[in-house]
């Protein structure tokens, strides 16, 4: 009775080939869900060169918070609006970075998602990463 016939055998290496990937594929939907709230929960601050603005963004482009220091009202309107607009931006992009670089780390950097992601980004903020 210890015997299997090779169909039998196929059968079992078969079976576990598919438990296998049951297996993978719950590994991954488990980093995916964890990635998105990482990716959720992320938020970046950048500061003006002049050190007048600072914005809080996430990867969605949400604004969180807009700080302006005391000195920003020695600003003409029209430059403080300036200000304000391209330190959103620049937040914004660090936001997206960071996500990206999240995806990459979990995903792989040559992962055709994670391309596909940068590619829209670059799309929406073509200034490029910071440096």
């Amino acid at each position: 009775m210890g015997t299997t016939t090779p169909s039998e055998d196929r059968i079992a290496a078969l079976s576990a080939h598919i438990d296998e990937q049951i297996a993978r594929s719950q590994a991954l939907a488990d980093q995916s869900a964890a990635l998105d709230d990482e990716i959720t929960r992320t938020t970046v601050t950048t500061t003006s060169p002049d050190r007048r603005v600072t914005v809080s963004a996430q990867p969605s482009g949400a604004i969180v918070e807009v700080v302006l220091a005391p000195t920003s009202v020695e600003l003409a309107p029209a430059d403080l609006a300036r200000v304000i607009t391209t330190t959103i931006a620049r937040a914004q992009r660090a936001a997206a970075d960071r996500a990206l670089e999240l995806m990459g780390d979990t995903l792989g950097e040559s992962s055709e998602l994670v391309a596909t992601i940068r590619a829209e980004v670059d799309a929406a903020f073509p200034g490029g990463r910071e440096g």
